[in-house]
C-alpha cells in the first residue's frame, strides 16, 4: 500500500483524553500522524478533528484528515460534502468524494511569515546554497510549511538536512517543518517534493498535503506532486487553487 499510515480514534470516551493522553498514544502507535474525531466541533461542523504527529500535535494535517473523512463516511450515512472542523484552529474543512478518491477544501490562510535566507536555508538543509534555486518562503493552507527550490531531482534525493535544526527553528518560528522541492517537467506543473517534519528519520512522509497546498498557493497553480519515490513508497497529490481555495485530493486504503 503507497501512502503515509494515519490512525483514525473516535468514540465517546475520547472526551476524557487529555493532550497528553493523545501525544502519549501517538508516541505509541510509532505511525505519521493520530488523528481524533471529537463529537464537539464549533457550528461549521458536528465534528472536530484532533491532529497529533509522535512529536508534537499539529494544527493540520490533510493525509489524516482524508483518512478521517473516510472513516466517518464508512461509519454512517454521510451523504453529498462533508463538514469538519480542526480542532486548534477551527479551520473549516469540506469534503468531497469523486470515485475513489477524497478531497478536501480549505482556505488560503493569511498571516505573516518570517523571512529565511538562502544561506539559513541551506544551513538547515546540510547543502551547498548554490543549489537552492528561489528564495525560500514559508506558505500555509492551514499548517505553515517552509518551501525551498532545489535544483535538481539528483540533489533532492540527496538530502540528509538537520531534522533537530529544522524543528527547532519551526517551533521558534511557529512554522511546522520544511518541504523542499524541484520542478521535474519544464512544460508541465509537476513537481518532486520531500517533507521534512519528523525528528525519526524513519518516519518522513511519502505524501504530505498540508505542503502540496502551500506549494499550490507559492506558485498561484494547480500542481501535481510526486513524493516517496526515495521511501520506495511513490506517491501522486494533485491540488487544485481557486478564488481563495486549495482543494488537495487522493486515494485512502484502510487496515485493521
Amino acid at each position: 500500500m503507497n501512502g503515509n499510515d494515519a490512525v483514525v480514534v473516535s468514540g465517546p470516551e475520547l472526551s476524557g483524553w487529555s493532550p497528553e493522553d493523545r501525544q502519549q498514544f501517538t508516541i505509541e502507535q510509532h505511525a505519521h500522524a493520530c488523528v481524533f474525531v471529537d463529537a464537539d466541533g464549533p457550528a461549521y461542523g458536528p465534528l472536530a478533528l484532533d491532529f497529533y504527529y509522535p512529536h508534537a500535535r499539529s494544527p493540520l494535517c490533510l493525509h489524516a484528515s482524508l483518512a478521517a473523512a473516510d472513516h466517518i463516511w464508512k461509519s454512517g450515512p454521510q451523504d453529498g460534502v462533508l463538514l469538519l472542523t480542526s480542532s486548534m484552529k477551527q479551520q473549516a474543512l469540506a469534503f468531497d468524494r469523486a470515485g475513489d478518491t477524497i478531497f478536501v477544501s480549505v482556505d488560503i490562510q493569511q498571516a505573516v511569515f518570517p523571512n529565511v535566507s538562502i544561506a539559513d536555508a541551506a544551513k538547515l538543509l546540510r547543502c551547498d546554497p548554490g543549489v537552492i534555486m528561489s528564495s525560500p518562503e514559508v506558505d500555509s493552507i492551514g499548517s505553515p510549511k517552509l518551501l525551498v527550490e532545489v535544483a535538481s531531482e539528483d540533489v533532492l534525493y540527496s538530502l540528509r538536512p538537520d531534522l533537530d535544526g529544522i524543528t527547532e527553528w519551526g517551533r521558534a518560528n511557529g512554522v511546522n517543518g520544511c518541504f523542499v522541492y524541484t520542478r521535474m517537467d519544464a512544460g508541465q506543473n509537476e513537481y518532486a517534493g520531500r517533507n521534512f517534519n519528523h525528528l525519526d528519520v524513519t518516519l518522513e512522509d511519502a505524501a504530505t498535503g498540508v505542503a502540496a497546498g502551500a506549494l499550490s498557493v507559492r506558485l498561484n497553480a494547480d500542481i501535481t506532486l510526486y513524493q516517496g519515490r526515495n521511501l520506495d513508497n511513490p506517491c501522486v497529490i494533485r491540488v487544485s487553487c481557486a478564488e481563495g481555495k486549495i482543494r488537495v485530493g487522493g486515494r485512502v486504503a484502510t487496515s485493521r
